[in-house]
């Protein structure tokens, strides 16, 4: 059984859509655990909210062992989707200052985890030096970097370049970002999606992923120079585009631990986030499930 840690906030989530409202738990590091736990992995978790929002660790399975960093107060996001394109979401948000510090993980034996699966969703989430030092433990470090490219103008979430990605992707062996991240996350929009992979690549990750939503996604291998083009998979219904960047990490993180294949894990990960956005919520299908779904289809 791989063993996953998993880092960064909580939050307090308002969605949008069709004209409904749901309240409820949010943030890379929920979808990533359910998805995690629903594989049968052994998952640890050392998460920041707010003391006020105690009732949000309720929602993380009693499998997981949780590690809560207290703060003052929890992010808050209001996800809105205006149309029927999964794609399109528009942010709002309240984000506190709760960074995760070397003395606050100083006692984890990093080390006895097969990856680290690291979930900022603010440039303030994981400082560089907690980042350096988890890297220097010897897990495999999987990041999802948007947190890093978000900022506030008011309460709206706007993405800008990510000043300091070169010393930062030195710490990390795989990276995920989506294809909207890609185009700002150097200031250099008008390279390809396959040129940013090959670039980003350089500064340290084995593996760069891009997800394309409905249009699937792209992996480089630096170690192979190959490029994969991956499919999305069909779902019946579109029923929650929200979390489904992580649960696709979550999931390419858990078969990248099964085999070397970037193909078969790209595989593997639209199939797992297929899953989700047919239903409400997290990821909580099994295995069985995934293989199903998988037969359907020839690949």
């Amino acid at each position: 059984m791989a063993k996953f840690l998993i880092l960064g906030p909580v939050t307090n989530d308002t969605i949008l859509k069709s004209g409904s409202k749901c309240r409820g738990i949010g943030g890379p590091v929920y979808y990533q655990a359910s998805a995690l736990t629903s594989l049968k992995s052994d998952v640890s978790v050392v998460v920041t909210a707010g003391k006020e929002d105690l009732n949000l660790m309720k929602y993380f399975s009693t499998d997981i062992d949780l590690l809560p960093i207290w703060g003052d107060e929890s992010m808050k996001f209001e996800n809105i989707y205006p149309d029927s394109d999964p794609n399109h979401r528009i942010q709002k948000a309240n984000i506190p200052r709760n960074p995760i510090k070397i003395p606050h993980i100083i006692s984890i034996d990093i080390d006895a985890f097969d990856a680290v699966l690291v979930s900022p969703l603010s440039p303030f989430d994981m400082p560089f030096e907690t980042l350096e030092f988890i890297s220097g433990q010897g897990s495999q470090v999987y990041l999802g970097a948007q947190g890093y490219l978000r900022h506030l103008e008011g309460h709206k979430v706007v993405l800008k370049p990510w000043k300091y990605y070169k010393k930062f992707l030195r710490c990390v062996d795989f990276l995920f970002i989506d294809e909207v991240e890609a185009g700002v996350i150097m200031g250099a929009s008008q390279l390809s999606l396959d040129e940013i992979c090959r670039k980003l690549s350089k500064f340290g990750p084995e593996e760069v992923i891009i997800t394309r939503g409905d249009r699937g996604s792209i992996i480089y291998s630096s170690s192979l120079d190959e490029i994969y083009r991956m499919r999305a998979f069909p779902t019946n219904e579109t029923v929650d585009p929200t979390g489904l960047g992580d649960t696709y990490l979550a999931a390419y993180a858990f078969r990248r631990q099964e085999v070397s294949d970037p193909r078969e894990c790209g595989i593997f990960a639209s199939m797992v986030s297929s899953l989700k956005l047919g239903k409400k919520g997290a990821f909580n299908g099994s295995r069985k499930q995934i293989e199903d779904t998988r037969s359907k289809f020839i690949l």
